[in-house]
């Protein structure tokens, strides 16, 4: 059997990837930061920077609040106390903003695994 070679012709023009270089980068401006410190940096970068959190958290009801507050307590007491249920979002630490986020995640779970609302005529037993 004969052997065939494939023969292209590549144009010039055309940059293949590793020809492919960076504009505007400066690599001494990169400095190493922890994946926290990158989120929050990306999100001071994003055009809408707008923080749905605390938005969300503070436009709803003590009794909402109450809930958030009781369910981050489980994980740890004594985080929260009583009188912070009517405080916004951004008067919390760092630390307690982070855990009202996974309580709040939580909360929404539920919001989907109890799809309707429950009849109070249902609080009676059959026998």
């Amino acid at each position: 059997m004969g052997r065939a070679a494939l023969v292209a012709n590549i144009d010039e023009s055309v940059k293949t990837f590793t020809q492919i270089h960076l504009v505007h980068v400066r690599v001494d401006a990169v400095e190493k930061m922890t994946f926290s410190e990158f989120q929050q940096a990306w999100r001071k970068m994003r055009k809408n920077n707008d923080n749905p959190a605390l938005r969300y958290f503070n436009r709803q009801n003590d009794d909402f609040k109450f809930c958030v507050m009781t369910l981050a307590n489980r994980e740890r007491p004594t985080t929260f106390r009583q009188d912070e249920i009517g405080r916004p979002f951004e008067s919390f630490t760092e630390t307690q903003r982070e855990m009202i986020i996974v309580a709040m995640n939580k909360m929404c779970r539920w919001g989907r695994i109890i799809l309707c609302q429950f009849s109070v005529a249902d609080s009676f037993l059959s026998e």
